[in-house]
């Protein structure tokens, strides 16, 4: 697209799908009420100040044209109470209606008034074009200001005609009014352009935003991003009593030998997707994934004493959705699992490409039970196990010697006890 199609295209309004258009015409009306309030004030204000002017065409004017100007303030403060119902503020078609209303009245009392007073049809018409200055700013677009612009022209001509105007008069009326018309729908017309384009990068800034918060979710947990984006330094946290979970696949370095690269990633990227979906629906925090193996972590967030249950229940879940991704795969793969429970130190480290992490005693033991676990096996410690109800089905494996650490006794988690019947 040149530049000059650019620029021409940048003076039409743009267009929204309909649920769109609605929650714009919504945004819309939720500044359009105020600024109808203020337009209306000033309309009730202005009408009582120029009582005075009506005394310097005719000393006994007041009693012609105050009736007609108290029944303008009635109209002007009924007008305003209107405003502030409920359903006011819920509906942009009913919005045009109440102007339409609101103008009108206008359009019918003030020439009356006029009518009253010596040349006042002549002096006083400038008024009417007055009062539409408002109009641009208080409806969407041209459509809706020309409905209630075109009502309001109508209505005050044929008021001035009934009213006994001249021809003169009724002529003068339509150059001063049409006049007025024509700039308002004009600066109607442009107020559309820019608010339409305003909504719209509102909406992609709205969306990016959410695209941010969105990615920023998926490597932090939700508390630990809001504290990120409050710029609190250094985010780190203790804490006492946490599990964590190490699953490595047994065999992968073979098989991925024989595969391409975009079938190694997809193999991997299936797997942990499914993997995912479980850690949500237990509540646990995916920490990170380093080649083929997945950290988690449960008793993270807030005050979790049922942690140690949550990561078996989840374990058991990854050891079923393993199964099922080895049979739609057909791979020669087996799944190790091993959990610890203790206290950790949780925080980000880095400035760009940050990352969340844990460490201490508890996240090397959990990766040791993993790594010197049985495949296809759920190997846990002793810390964990005793954290665990009497719901859960283990096995004792006895004492195994890990690295860097004393002999420990650990356990294999079979599975859930079956309920008796």
């Amino acid at each position: 697209m040149s530049k000059m199609e650019i620029a021409v295209e940048n003076w039409y309004p743009i267009k929204f799908d309909p649920d769109v258009e609605h929650a714009y015409a919504l945004q819309l009306l939720q500044r359009f009420i105020p600024l109808g309030r203020l337009a209306t004030v000033i309309g009730l204000v202005a009408f009582i100040g120029f009582g005075f002017w009506d005394l310097m065409l005719d000393p006994d004017a007041l009693s012609k044209t105050g009736p007609l100007r108290a029944a303008t303030v009635l109209h002007f403060a009924i007008c305003i109470s209107v405003s502030f119902l409920p359903i006011i503020r819920t509906s942009p078609r009913l919005w045009t209606y109440f102007m339409m209303y609101t103008y009108l009245g206008v359009a019918i009392l003030f020439p009356l008034i006029l009518a009253q007073l010596p040349g006042g049809l002549v002096a006083g018409v400038g008024g009417l074009t007055t009062g539409m200055i408002f109009v641009p700013a208080i409806t969407n677009g041209v459509r809706q200001a020309s409905i209630i612009l075109g009502a309001y022209l109508f209505a005050a001509l044929v008021t001035i005609a009934l009213a006994g105007g001249t021809s003169f008069e009724v002529v003068n009326a339509i150059a001063w009014t049409s006049a007025g018309v024509g700039f308002a729908i004009g600066f109607a017309y442009l107020l559309d352009v820019i608010n339409r384009r305003a909504y719209h990068l509102e909406r992609l800034f709205e969306e990016e935003k959410r695209r941010s918060e969105a990615l920023l979710l998926n490597i932090l947990p939700a508390e630990i991003a809001t504290r990120l984006k409050a710029q609190e330094e250094p985010l780190a946290d203790s804490h006492e009593s946490v599990s964590v979970l190490f699953a490595d696949l047994a065999g992968f370095t073979d098989i991925s030998r024989k595969m391409s690269a975009n079938e190694l990633v997809n193999l991997l990227n299936d797997l942990f997707s499914r993997f995912d979906t479980l850690v949500a629906e237990h509540g646990a925090e995916k920490i990170k994934t380093i080649g083929d193996a997945y950290m988690v972590a449960t008793g993270l967030q807030g005050s979790i004493a049922d942690h140690a249950e949550k990561i078996a229940d989840l374990a058991l879940g990854m050891q079923e959705a393993f199964g099922d991704f080895r049979q739609d795969k057909n791979v020669d793969l087996k799944l190790r699992i091993g959990v610890h429970s203790g206290a950790v130190i949780a925080g980000i480290i880095g400035k760009q490409k940050f990352s969340y992490d844990l460490w201490g005693n508890t996240v090397n033991v959990a990766s040791r039970m993993e790594s010197e676990g049985i495949p296809d096996q759920i190997q846990m410690s002793a810390e964990t196990w005793q954290l665990l109800s009497d719901r859960y089905q283990s096995t004792p494996r006895g004492e195994i010697q890990i690295k860097g650490h004393r002999p420990r006794a650990t356990y294999m988690l079979d599975g859930l006890k079956k309920q008796a019947v």
